[in-house]
């Protein structure tokens, strides 16, 4: 008896400790959560934007914490992938009791995991998903984003269309909410200005993409818009050298703005003769975003990438909401951040959120690739600021 006495106390204790903790904080630290793509396509950018969430807990920390307490950062790899993100998602809830996470980092990541957040009241803030298909769902109370959505990167991109006097455009974009959300906002704002002469969405893994750019050669477009991450965009723009794709002037998403892409020499030389492209930045001579940079360049010895400032921020707004609550309970957390989130000084900008978690305004780098020498750099051409 007593030995089946200590078996089921062991059983039952070992259940209790199986239990989640259901808080997001204990005695001595508050935990927060981070899912990054830290592998796959975007694990070049990933990596960086998974720095800017760590920059701000340490600054946190170093300042004192919250309460006196101690911020502890979990941080999971998303993997590129919506399956693994959910998965890492559900971990640190289940596992590590984090109910305040940044990230994940794609718009298809963030669809996987909104149900689920809602469910369990977890507030998700992700630095980059952008797709317009997030927008005014029921799961909004729990879903917050500190980037800018699609619509205005698709107009940013569509006005370099006018501006350029283009008037046949070819669209090749990924199979998935970022690239087809970006394909449908450039469609629209292009209605009447130019014609669409073919719209192709591709597998990001099939990674061989000859057929698709020999049907937009056949369409003889004079400029094409593309809509990728690094992996694939290497192997794009080697294959578009090759057919001789260089007649027509590519405008490109934030995606492909890697150092990596950089670093295969036909695709390198084929973006410093076509492309040019566009992705999310702080207005030109903030000071908050340069106080950022330097500190990042301090903790990091690298630049910042493209949404680490936003990452920054979302961390940032999620810790000030945490520390007025000064609770775990979530619902009062969101609600906060919506309340601090009205011209609030981040480093990547001026952060309004509207009712439904999005950003009603934001600023595009419009960037080319320069060749100096033997070597390839990106360049910045200018600023487009939109609301």
């Amino acid at each position: 008896m007593r030995n089946k006495l200590a078996l089921a106390f062991a059983s039952l204790l070992l259940l209790i400790l199986a239990v989640p903790s259901a808080s997001c904080s204990s005695s001595n630290t508050i935990k927060i959560g981070s899912v990054m793509d830290l592998s796959g396509a975007l694990s070049a950018m990933g990596g960086l934007i998974s720095d800017g969430v760590k920059l701000a807990v340490q600054q946190i920390n170093d300042a004192g914490g919250i309460g006196g307490k101690t911020i502890k950062l979990f941080t999971e790899d998303g993997g590129t992938d919506a399956q693994i993100s959910y998965t890492a998602f559900k971990k640190l809830v289940e596992v590590d009791g984090c109910k305040v996470i940044i990230g994940p980092m794609t718009s298809g990541a963030v669809l996987a995991c909104a149900d689920y957040a809602l469910q369990n009241k977890v507030l998700l803030i992700s630095p980059s998903a952008t797709s317009t298909g997030i927008a005014n769902q029921a799961y909004r109370q729990f879903v917050f984003r500190t980037a800018a959505t699609d619509n205005l990167q698709g107009q940013a991109m569509a006005q370099l269309v006018t501006d350029g006097g283009y008037k046949k455009v070819a669209i090749l974009v990924l199979n998935n909410s970022y690239g087809t959300g970006l394909a449908d906002v450039i469609t629209q704002q292009l209605a009447g200005k130019a014609t669409i002469v073919t719209s192709i969405q591709y597998d990001q893994n099939k990674l061989d993409y000859l057929t698709e750019l020999q049907t937009i050669k056949d369409k003889g477009p004079d400029c094409v818009i593309h809509v990728g991450y690094g992996d694939d965009a290497d192997v794009v723009y080697k294959q578009a050298l090759q057919l001789g794709l260089t007649g027509a002037k590519w405008i490109v998403s934030e995606g492909v703005y890697a150092d990596k892409t950089l670093s295969v020499p036909e695709a390198a030389q084929f973006m410093a003769s076509s492309v040019i492209g566009t992705r999310p930045t702080a207005p030109e001579g903030l000071a908050a975003n340069a106080t950022f940079t330097a500190a990042f360049k301090a903790a990091f010895n690298s630049d910042p990438g493209s949404y680490s400032d936003t990452a920054y921020d979302a961390a940032n707004l999620a810790m000030a909401a945490m520390k007025v609550v000064g609770s775990s309970d979530t619902t009062k957390i969101a609600a906060e951040v919506l309340t601090l989130a009205k011209s609030y000084a981040g480093a990547s900008g001026s952060i309004t959120l509207a009712s439904n978690g999005d950003r009603v305004s934001g600023d595009y780098e419009v960037w080319n690739v320069v060749k100096t020498g033997s070597t390839y750099a990106y360049g910045k051409v200018k600023v487009i600021s939109l609301s």
